[in-house]
C-alpha cells in the first residue's frame, strides 16, 4: 500500500506527491495511487473497492447529472460505470470538491482525478479516456 506509479494509463492531476514511506500509510485518491477504501453503507459490508473489477469506474458526488451525461456520450470510447457515493467522507478522502470526480481502472489504480467539474466535464473526461486507453 502507498505505492504511487507514472505510465500512460495514469493522468496526472499535478497534485503533490508525497514521499513514500514503509512505516505510515497515508490513503490517496492521486492518479497512479490504489484507490482507497470508504465504506459506502452504515453496516460497513460495502466498499469503494468492492466497485472496481471489469469497467473503468467514474465516482462522483449525487446527483451527478453532468458526469453521467458525459459517461453516456462516451459510451463509444469506453465502457465506464458512474457510481455516485454518498458516504460523506468520500469526497475529502479522494481529494475531491462535492462535484470533482475520479476515474478509477479495474484494477483499483486511480486513472485519472479533477478535484472540480470542469466547465466541459464530457470534454475533459474524453480526453482522460483516451489518454489512458491510449487513442490519442
Amino acid at each position: 500500500l502507498g505505492f504511487r506509479y507514472e505510465s500512460s494509463a495514469v493522468v496526472p492531476d499535478g497534485a503533490a506527491t508525497r514521499e513514500s514511506s514503509t512505516q505510515v500509510y497515508r490513503p490517496t485518491a492521486g492518479p497512479g495511487c490504489r484507490a482507497p477504501h470508504v465504506w459506502l453503507d452504515e453496516d460497513g459490508t460495502t466498499s469503494t473497492l468492492d466497485l472496481f473489477d471489469r469497467d473503468l469506474v467514474l465516482l462522483t458526488r449525487p446527483p451527478g447529472d453532468e458526469w453521467r451525461r458525459a459517461v453516456e456520450s462516451l459510451a463509444t470510447t469506453a465502457r465506464t460505470t458512474l457510481v455516485t457515493i454518498e458516504a460523506p467522507d468520500w469526497a475529502e478522502r479522494y481529494g475531491v470538491d462535492e462535484d470533482g470526480a475520479v476515474l478509477v481502472r479495474p484494477d483499483g489504480h486511480v486513472a485519472w482525478r479533477t478535484e472540480v467539474m470542469p466547465p466541459d466535464p464530457t470534454a475533459a473526461l474524453g480526453d482522460a479516456l483516451r489518454r489512458v486507453l491510449a487513442l490519442a
